[in-house]
């Protein structure tokens, strides 16, 4: 997602001001722990370079790349507490 958070053209999604995090807070940790294979929109755009999973990382580890995403580049998309990614990866579909 770069550094910067802007993504990376039409291949891989920006981060910084993504309306996908704010409207589907519960399946980033989904995505973070188990991949993304599916086309995905965020803001507007459509991309559907698949995303590698990071099936080593525990819930506590997860919950803390969220609350870094949520408060970078400008996000402001609260806090995440470890219960809530607990809970996520409990109903992902994988």
């Amino acid at each position: 997602h770069m550094a910067d958070g802007t993504g990376l053209g039409g291949n891989i999604p920006p981060l910084k001001g993504a309306d996908y995090l704010a409207k589907h807070p519960a399946q980033v940790a989904c995505i973070i722990r188990y991949g993304l294979a599916d086309t995905i929109l965020v803001n507007g755009r459509t991309y559907a370079a698949p995303m590698l999973a990071i099936p080593t990382l525990n819930e506590f580890e997860i919950a803390n790349i969220i609350n870094y995403i949520n408060h970078s580049w400008g996000n402001d998309l609260g806090y995440t507490p470890l219960s809530a990614v607990q809970q996520s990866l409990d109903q992902c579909a994988h």
